[in-house]
């Protein structure tokens, strides 16, 4: 079969040599009222003597921009128009079409969409690119028009979170070099591939899988078998969203090759199982603690990701209210006692106390702090993190630092009796320590040291100060909304004690809106609201006679302890968050 050299076709659809009529864009754009014929014209002059294509000459001289025509070309030729923006790349649908192949042709791969591959194209009359396509794609496909700057971002953004192979990207290896997955018996895999026929796939989605999670602030991936396949989520300021479902032939790979990394047990699929690893990824430690779960499908895996690269922030920045720093400063500078810091697993409990462990690091204070693990290294202080396997735990770790001479001691849980008294008793001796504790609020806190067991007099003798911290998500600054609250909002507002009835009519609130830079959530970043109880006799009277929790927020309110809600309240009116996001996380 003989074959012609196709007849050259310029960037707007027509031949090169039929340049005295106007290509079919350009008549569009005058039909749509995007550009003038005079414009037009103009453009298609310049294009004959340099070649660039008619769109980027309109674009370059101020007649469109870039979305209008990428819109225009999706109506010329009846296709849809998808903004990259609001797609974060998946490691899975990017496994569907080589870098190189992108780059060359000006192509994405988006999403998966009822079964079908939807790619991005950035010329949609690149006719030779549309059938490389779909010999490139083994499934059914479907092409969409997008901006060419867009498409550029993606590629780089979306390509660098999904190395090659794992033997090739030393960056995310196990700093304790798990045997490789073809090590693994067959009969360990039940329902799948083997780990070896697999490897590659598994390989570059659990290391994209990672690098995505870093890029993206996550702080756990959350990992579930379902009939299906492998649910996959991230946890992104306290909220967790969907990232991929993996085929089904994945799923066992995927879960014993995370197992491995996390140097759990991959032969027990019936009994939970922890697991913890430091893992390299973009040339940063990451500490990973890692849980699973026997579910109705297989297993689940919850993995803690703890960035070691974070600096120790100042507590002027932590979003302490003025009166409540004052108040909290004034407890930990006395030298001695013990001041904690509650609230919920991922509350940004460790993150305050080493802040106020920063504003005491001196070199006449000897510091010492016992940690699982250590998630944040600051020089001048003694850091030494909790090994349960050889029997060193919170415990014996705080009776180690006490034979050490120090000063002040961070404990980073109190967890249980054993670990309260010792605290307790080193606070009586002339020590600060500092701890975290798990309870809801500042009042309550004191219950919970009781409940374990330490006595009232303990308590009320060594117990300074209380911390009660919570996170709520930041309101994107460039698509924040001010406007007066609504009705039903001020009656939440009054029912919650946060204004007045004659203030009913005087409070205007920030909202979420959503933009493309916030990835149409409407926040960006968490900020902290806090709510500081300093001991004081009446206080230490209530707390002897074991007094509800109700009666000790009531005595420290009188005293002038500002609540959770209080301190969010400010914040919204500031603007730095929501009512709903107050509503979500302190109702």
């Amino acid at each position: 079969m003989t074959t012609s050299t196709p007849t050259p076709i310029d960037s707007e659809g027509v031949h090169a040599s039929s340049n005295s009529r106007r290509a079919p864009l350009g008549e569009h754009l005058i039909a749509t009222r995007l550009a003038t014929s005079e414009q037009v014209e103009a453009a298609l002059e310049d294009q004959r003597q340099t070649g660039v294509r008619l769109g980027e000459i309109l674009i370059s001289q101020g007649v469109l921009d870039e979305t209008d025509l990428v819109h225009a070309m999706a109506e010329l030729f009846a296709m849809a128009y998808r903004d990259l923006s609001l797609y974060p790349p998946d490691p899975v649908v990017l496994s569907q079409i080589p870098e190189g192949f992108c780059r060359r042709r000006g192509v994405f791969p988006v999403a998966f969409e009822d079964g079908a591959l939807i790619v991005g194209i950035a010329d949609p009359r690149d006719i030779q690119t549309l059938d490389d396509l779909r010999a490139v794609v083994s499934g059914a496909m479907q092409a969409v028009v997008v901006a060419p700057g867009q498409l550029r971002r993606a590629i780089e953004i979306g390509y660098q979170a999904v190395p090659l192979a794992a033997e090739d990207d030393p960056s995310t290896a196990s700093q304790a070099d798990p045997p490789r997955p073809t090590d693994v018996p067959d009969a360990d895999v039940p329902d799948t591939l083997s780990l070896s026929q697999a490897e590659a796939p598994v390989v570059r989605l659990v290391n994209g899988l990672f690098r995505r999670a870093v890029d993206e602030r996550a702080s756990d991936i959350h990992i579930e078998a379902t009939k299906d396949g492998l649910r996959v989520r991230f946890r992104v300021d306290g909220m967790l969203y969907d990232v991929t479902d993996t085929p089904v032939y994945l799923r066992s790979g995927v879960i014993n090759r995370v197992k491995i990394m996390m140097e759990m047990d991959i032969s027990e699929h019936r009994r939970p199982q922890d697991g913890r690893a430091t893992i390299m990824v973009r040339g940063l430690p990451v500490d990973i603690r890692a849980a699973s779960l026997p579910v109705i499908d297989g297993e689940a895996l919850v993995l803690r990701l703890l960035r070691k690269d974070h600096s120790v922030l100042d507590l002027d920045s932590l979003g302490f209210l003025p009166e409540s720093l004052r108040r909290y400063r004034a407890s930990f500078h006395k030298g001695w006692g013990l001041v904690l810091v509650t609230g919920p697993t991922g509350s940004g409990k460790t993150t305050t106390l080493y802040g106020t462990v920063n504003e005491l690091n001196v070199p006449t204070r000897n510091t010492i702090t016992v940690e699982d693990p250590i998630e944040y290294r600051v020089a001048g202080i003694k850091q030494t993190q909790v090994n349960k396997r050889i029997g060193y735990t919170f415990a014996s770790g705080l009776r180690a630092a006490l034979r050490s001479d120090p000063d002040i001691i961070l404990i980073g849980e109190i967890r249980d009796l054993e670990t309260a008294r010792i605290a307790a008793e080193a606070a009586l001796t002339g020590h600060l320590v500092m701890s975290t504790l798990h309870a809801n609020d500042a009042a309550s806190s004191t219950i919970r040291l009781i409940d374990m067991g330490l006595e009232p007099y303990f308590v009320t003798s060594a117990l300074e100060c209380i911390v009660a911290q919570r996170l709520l998500r930041r309101l994107c600054r460039r698509c924040r909304a001010e406007a007066p609250a609504s009705r039903e909002e001020l009656l939440e507002l009054n029912a919650m004690s946060l204004i007045e009835d004659g203030t009913l009519s005087e409070v205007s609130l920030y909202r979420a809106e959503g933009c493309g830079h916030c990835g149409q959530s409407g926040y960006g970043g968490r900020l902290a609201v806090q709510e500081v109880l300093v001991m004081n006799d009446e206080l230490k009277g209530l707390v002897l006679e074991r007094a509800p929790a109700e009666r000790i927020a009531r005595a420290a309110l009188a005293g002038g302890m500002q609540t959770l809600r209080q301190d969010a309240f400010a914040k919204v009116l500031a603007g730095e968050t929501s009512f709903a996001e107050l509503k979500r996380v302190l109702a």
